[in-house]
């Protein structure tokens, strides 16, 4: 996978997120937590990059555990900062309720569906 295939995917991936983000703030219950989901949004649009740009290297690499290594870790660490920062939020927002987290798990699901096809192709780059 190139830069430029992984740009224009990923400024897809986000434009239709982003779409989805504004569908679902059209419900009363979920506005008040629609900065959850657009800062949700260019977090994990960011972190994309990052592990692209991790992935890349750690596939370039030779040493092919390098690749098993970064994707393990990238997954762990990424579902650990998710904990946190739904932690976080419940902490320091203190919501009324638990629609909260309907824009940061949208954002999660989509992201980490497309760190999982991005990351299967940079796998593939060697073999």
């Amino acid at each position: 996978m190139t830069n430029q295939q992984f740009a224009w995917q990923l400024l897809i991936v986000t434009a239709l997120t982003a779409a989805g983000i504004w569908g679902l703030l059209q419900v009363p219950q979920v506005q008040p937590y629609g900065t959850v989901g657009w800062i949700s949004l260019g977090g994990f649009a960011l972190l994309s990059v990052l592990l692209f740009w991790a992935g890349k290297r750690a596939a370039m690499s030779s040493n092919k555990n390098d690749f098993t290594s970064t994707v393990l870790g990238a997954t762990m660490g990424k579902m650990f900062l998710a904990v946190i920062i739904i932690y976080a939020y419940i902490q320091l927002a203190e919501p009324t309720d638990k629609l909260f987290v309907l824009p940061f798990l949208g954002v999660y699901l989509v992201y980490t569906i497309f760190e999982v096809y991005f990351m299967m192709r940079l796998g593939r780059m060697n073999t």
